[in-house]
């Protein structure tokens, strides 16, 4: 009862903490978090809410996923369609809902039948996943391309194959390394030689037992990077740490932390092509965005930016759940450049185990990678971080 009412009316970093709390209460805490996914004040003491029932295997009534599912929260319809969709225990009947939802103009719906295809073997289920491969909401596509490499079937390398020279650059990165993971071999994002390959190896191919490595850098071209990462994405945020810390000296170069992250990002911006499209949020004792979303990387944009990045300066405190969240914000962003030299403090979450769990909690529907650079200390959350979204880390000094 007490942390309930501190869910209900404390104030936002009390009450989304009372939301957590709860989870550890389970089951007895069950009701009361279904509650809560439908009337708690803020978005993120919902997403937590959610979470907690997600985790715990979404044990509710077929009333209570369907009241889930009409809600207005993307996330939280989400959640309710999908436990409510896979109940379906007929084939037949699963196999014609899978097929309606795939052409509603609900995004949720979509994203509902990418889901439940990484793991239903149906008739239709890889006609349907390549047809989402160019859906037209960059979400459906990354959930369409994470359910294709989860299926690890022999069918999924050749829809890959085939979708290749189509995709965006973004996704032609996200697709080799799945076709790298899924067969050992390793041509980038270059068609001719999958196809070659396949042409000659593909009658007879069987998946292995493990997946492969993740797809080396080293095989694709760019001409950005940002602290040595090369840049892939071509839907990106740049999440840069803004507080005080960053203004101690970086090595004996003689430059801080600061200094140099100002170049690493205004180098990576200056690099990256016409086609992409970016957005930067720096923190420090709250997170900021430049822009509130993404925008194209043409000269002006650039110029703007780079004087944006020249503005910021720095304030005490570490708000990483706050810059996350910011960095989440534009639905279409596909990846995230993440840097910090510490660990949130003085932020709204500052366990570092929980805001895992609930940016996985989030990227359930969004699939976003995050690239971690931890700047002068080894940090094994940031390392986590990156493993358990795809992404990539790095310590640098």
């Amino acid at each position: 009862d007490y942390l309930s009412e501190r869910a209900r009316h404390s104030k936002e970093k009390f009450a989304l903490h009372a939301v957590l709390n709860l989870g550890s209460l389970w089951p007895a805490a069950q009701d009361e978090l279904f509650d809560l996914a439908f009337e708690h004040a803020t978005a993120d003491g919902r997403s937590v809410a959610i979470m907690h029932l997600v985790e715990n295997g979404m044990p509710l009534s077929d009333k209570e996923l369907e009241k889930l599912a009409r809600s207005k929260d993307p996330m939280i319809s989400y959640e309710g369609r999908l436990a409510r969709t896979a109940r379906i225990e007929d084939s037949e009947k699963l196999d014609k809902v899978l097929v309606k939802l795939a052409k509603s103009k609900s995004v949720v719906d979509r994203l509902v039948v990418g889901e439940l295809l990484a793991t239903k073997d149906l008739s239709t289920r890889f006609q349907i996943l390549a047809a989402q491969l160019g859906d037209k909401d960059a979400r459906v596509i990354r959930k369409a391309i994470s359910s294709l490499e989860r299926s690890r079937h022999k069918k999924a390398v050749e829809v890959f194959i085939a979708w290749l020279p189509s995709a965006r650059p973004g996704e032609a990165f996200r697709i080799s390394a799945a076709l790298q993971r899924l067969t050992g071999m390793m041509f980038g994002s270059q068609f001719s030689g999958w196809k070659r390959w396949w042409s000659a190896e593909g009658e007879n191919f069987e998946i292995p037992s493990s997946p492969g490595k993740p797809a080396s850098p080293t095989q694709e071209h760019t001409s950005a990077s940002f602290y040595g990462l090369p840049i892939y994405a071509d839907r990106l945020v740049f999440a840069v740490d803004s507080s005080k810390s960053m203004n101690q000296p970086a090595g004996s170069g003689g430059k801080t932390r600061f200094e140099i992250s100002k170049s690493q990002i205004s180098n990576a911006i200056e690099g990256l092509p016409k086609a992409s499209a970016f957005e930067i949020v720096h923190f420090g004792k709250n997170a900021w965005s430049w822009n509130g979303g993404l925008v194209q990387a043409k000269p002006k944009s650039k110029r703007d930016a780079l004087e944006y990045v020249h503005s910021i300066s720095l304030s005490l405190g570490t708000a990483i759940y706050s810059a996350f969240r910011e960095s989440f914000r534009d639905p279409q962003a596909d990846s995230i450049l993440f840097m910090t030299d510490g660990d949130p403090q003085l932020s709204l979450m500052q366990n570092r185990s929980a805001l895992q769990r609930i940016v996985a909690q989030w990227n359930r529907t969004r699939h976003m990678t995050i690239d971690c650079i931890a700047v002068g200390v080894d940090r094994a959350w940031l390392r986590k971080l990156a493993q358990q979204t795809g992404g990539r880390y790095s310590r640098v000094e």
